[in-house]
């Protein structure tokens, strides 16, 4: 293996609370990855493809467009970084969610609109939500142990409750150069940004907290 130095920016906005600056105060973190796929290589003897771009229009520009706040799944540089030096303690975070692959809709979980959470078994925090009103599914593809496979890993190995939000239907484009910006369900989109500021607002009011189940976190 080989280290490699890269510099990178981030965004980090802060929206006080009712608790801010009391002992009470406690803070939900959102975030988003970055796709890291970046231009597919070239292949040797191969002739230069017309696009070698992985715009990564969906995995994750749409995740990122909520919240303009990027971790990076090459290695999950950014939320690892954040993970080992948070700006706040790390027992003062009751939740990080993340949001990944927001921008097609899954018919397996009711289609446009609709949103899933990985690891839903892992926490109380599917559940709490349903009984809430707000509808996240459970991960319809435990198969593919989605919960290890965005930047929410990083948060979930130093204890905090970190689950991902997502409507990710296993579609063709996935680390292609195909997944472009035309290919995106934008009123999808919009309706299932909707649905993660309804789960957001739920946390932030400050009665309940998500809890990891007994047991959990395994990774």
């Amino acid at each position: 293996g080989r280290v490699e130095r890269r510099d990178d920016a981030n965004v980090v906005g802060v929206l006080p609370g009712t608790r801010a600056g009391t002992p009470d105060e406690s803070f939900l973190l959102l975030c988003a990855h970055r796709d890291h796929v970046g231009v597919k290589p070239l292949q040797e003897g191969q002739p230069a493809p017309e696009d070698a771009i992985l715009n990564g229009a969906d995995d994750d520009a749409s995740g990122c467009s909520v919240v303009l706040v990027t971790g990076e799944e090459r290695g999950m540089i950014g939320s690892r970084h954040y993970a080992e030096d948070p700006t706040v303690p790390l027992e003062s975070i009751a939740c990080a969610l993340n949001f990944e692959m927001l921008g097609r809709p899954d018919d397996l979980v009711g289609g446009a609109g609709k949103l899933w959470l990985t690891g839903d078994d892992r926490s109380s925090l599917g559940p709490a939500l349903r009984e809430k009103g707000i509808e996240v599914a459970a991960d319809p593809r435990p198969e593919g142990n989605f919960f290890v496979r965005s930047d929410n890993v990083s948060f979930a190995r130093v204890g905090v409750v970190s689950q991902t939000l997502s409507s990710y239907n296993m579609h063709a484009d996935y680390h292609k150069v195909t997944d472009e910006w035309d290919t995106l369900d934008y009123a999808h989109m919009e309706r299932a940004s909707a649905a993660c500021l309804d789960a957001v607002r739920s946390l932030l009011a400050g009665d309940w907290a998500p809890t990891w189940n007994e047991g959990e976190p395994k990774l």
